[in-house]
């Protein structure tokens, strides 16, 4: 119904669209070209992501695979990632299937501390995963929050969602949408490490030239070695997905400048030379990003804001709650890095124990930095004061001047002892990661300063990677345990969220990656490592099968009826066919709406709470009201006066 861009707001009246819509657009030309209709294209949209994710998943995983002429096993093994990246879920529906059978002790279960399965199930209560109750929402959920004083987290607990979960729950959000293209990005990314873009014959921007040019012809000769048509391509995808979903932008921007990074080390040796011409690359990039989507960029706005930062002020998630969610994928990883370490005999241990020293060392600084900015700040005194108050922690009053700095200090210094000490008591994953990083750094530098590491031919080989992709997951879900985003949350709920989502693509992706490696390696190593991992990842695979198995039945149990019910109601892809069947007036409605009402006009619906069924009027016309969801305003929005003025306006019409 919008006459032009952005999109009119459905659910704020007069305003356009304050999100990143790009795969809202894509998914309603494609309805259009197609005479679909929207309540047909929503579901079908699903299905198309669902396969997307599949086609992308299989093709990295495949061409990592035969990049290293693993051909056979890059077939079987893209197959299988093209069902455990869209379709597998976590290993919380582990837990759900032994908690309903009787399986774990209730000292067990109270241990584990996932919500909702704390204690063995009754006897003869039907299993959770076998009625239409929503049991699958707690598979996102599975990290148990507690504030450092030990005092657990309602309502506002980290969101660790999965593909198969948003697919289950028909979520067609930005995150979901673009799925496929941030596949099609980590394949971007491969081509700038593969040989073959004129790198390999290395070019003299490592020598003296590079020096004595400038910033102007070094950007000009550096664009030209890349190629103008990897060049533009690269900027056309990046800053889709920085329209499809803004926060995946620098995530795979890192990623392409990791890949050129890497192939300059591989191809011309370490020189520190290498560090600006990456950033010479970001630059290249970031502007024909912002150019070719300045419409979008201009008219964007956003919750965050300054500092853009926040420390992270609550225990640390417990690594068994970690594995809950990535375990599946991080054993064939451990594996790999393991046997790799300890086949090059732990050469460069002490430069692999120093990169996860610094890099703990960084995230704990920056913690301590963003502590002192919020404690500067008129807005987060009050944050620091409730804390000091909730921990037993005496602070003198915050002085009367605009940045009491000395203050900031003295409340950061006092509060440090309890925020260590809830660090030591959950250090395991902490270690684990930086670990991890460092594992990664010993295998690179390995790889591209061992003279048989090159007479191997490391140059066509995607090991180098395959491990970028391990570390760059292992960043996003390290640093939300010292800082996070700053939203209208407060909490790390959402930076969790959107991290944790594009660490499941790069940790599900380099696992496959490890089993194949593994095999093809295993007459120079010992032959029971890719048994090991293969079997470890098997086994966890059947169990995160199912999810898709039990949540599909109990998702459509929803609107057809239970499994074992004598008249089902009959499948269909029709978004409004529930609203036909359960209020036909209504139904007829919203068609005479959709039918009969050209333009834009405005209609008024009452103002309810979120996730719920107010608002649907305009979501199933496209016709706007004065206001929807208002949480979901503020939090698309940002700082906006508009929910707050619009309500007591409706309930005063009403």
């Amino acid at each position: 119904r919008s006459p032009g861009f952005p999109p009119l707001d459905p659910w704020l009246s007069g305003f356009g669209i304050s999100y990143y819509y790009f795969g809202y657009v894509v998914t309603s030309v494609i309805a259009r070209l197609a005479s679909v209709s929207e309540q047909i294209a929503f579901n079908l949209g699903i299905a198309w992501l669902v396969s997307g994710t599949a086609t992308g998943s299989f093709g990295l995983v495949y061409n990592l695979l035969a990049t290293q002429k693993f051909r056979k096993s890059a077939r079987i093994l893209g197959l299988i990632a093209a069902l455990a990246i869209p379709l597998a879920g976590n290993l919380v529906i582990g837990l759900e299937v032994a908690n309903a059978n009787g399986i774990g002790s209730p000292s067990f279960w109270q241990w584990l501390d996932v919500r909702d399965l704390t204690e063995p199930a009754q006897a003869n209560e039907t299993a959770r995963y076998q009625t239409a109750s929503w049991w699958w929402w707690r598979s996102s959920r599975p990290i148990h929050e507690y504030h450092l004083s030990g005092r657990a987290e309602e309502g506002l607990e980290p969101i660790a969602e999965f593909p198969a979960f948003s697919f289950v729950l028909g979520d067609m959000h930005p995150h979901v949408l673009a799925l496929p293209f941030a596949l099609l990005s980590l394949g971007l990314a491969l081509v700038w490490w593969l040989p073959g873009r004129g790198t390999a014959n290395g070019p003299p921007l490592l020598g003296q030239v590079w020096d004595e040019q400038t910033w102007h012809h070094r950007l000009r000769t550096l664009r030209q070695e890349v190629g103008l048509p990897l060049w533009l391509f690269s900027a056309l995808v990046l800053g889709g997905l920085a329209f499809l979903n803004t926060w995946d932008l620098l995530i795979y921007l890192f990623v392409i400048a990791g890949a050129f990074f890497l192939a300059r080390w591989r191809d011309n040796g370490w020189h520190i030379r290498i560090l600006s011409q990456t950033l010479a690359v970001l630059l290249l990039l970031l502007v024909p990003i912002v150019l070719l989507y300045l419409p979008f960029f201009i008219g964007f706005r956003s919750q965050a804001g300054f500092p853009y930062l926040l420390p992270m002020l609550m225990q640390p998630t417990r690594f068994v709650h970690f594995l809950l969610i990535f375990g599946m994928s991080l054993w064939a990883i451990t594996v790999l890095l393991i046997a790799l370490v300890v086949g090059q005999r732990f050469r460069h241990w002490q430069k692999g124990f120093a990169a996860a020293g610094l890099l703990i060392l960084t995230l704990f600084l920056l913690t301590v930095l963003f502590g002192l900015v919020l404690a500067i700040s008129p807005e987060g005194t009050g944050r620091v004061t409730a804390l000091a108050n909730e921990l037993g922690v005496f602070l003198n009053p915050r002085p009367q001047q605009n940045f009491p700095i000395g203050w900031a200090f003295s409340a950061v210094l006092a509060i440090l002892p309890k925020f260590l000490s809830g660090r030591a008591a959950y250090p395991v994953m902490t270690l684990f990661l930086a670990g991890t990083a460092g594992m990664v750094v010993m295998i690179w530098l390995e790889q591209f300063q061992s003279e048989k590491a090159r007479v191997d031919g490391n140059r066509m080989k995607a090991l180098p990677f395959a491990l970028l992709l391990i570390l760059t997951a292992t960043l996003l879900t390290l640093g939300p345990e010292f800082v996070y985003l700053r939203d209208n949350f407060g909490v790390r709920l959402n930076t969790i969220f959107k991290f944790y989502y594009q660490a499941w693509l790069m940790f599900g992706i380099s696992a496959l990656f490890a089993i194949g490696y593994l095999w093809q390696a295993r007459q120079s190593s010992s032959r029971i490592l890719p048994i090991v991992a293969t079997a470890g990842y098997a086994f966890t695979f059947l169990i995160a099968l199912l999810f898709p198995l039990y949540a599909v039945n109990s998702r459509a149990s929803e609107y057809r009826g239970p499994l074992t019910a004598a008249a089902r109601e009959p499948a269909t892809i029709d978004g409004l066919a529930h609203v036909e069947r359960q209020n036909g007036d209504e139904y007829e409605a919203i068609l005479w709406l959709r039918e009969n009402i050209n333009g834009t006009p405005v209609i008024l619906e009452a103002v309810g709470g979120q996730y719920s069924a107010y608002g649907r009027v305009a979501a199933s016309t496209g016709l706007p009201t004065l206001l929807g969801w208002a949480g979901h305003q503020y939090q698309w929005r940002g700082d906006t006066p508009e929910p707050a003025i619009r309500e007591p306006v409706v309930n005063q019409i009403y």
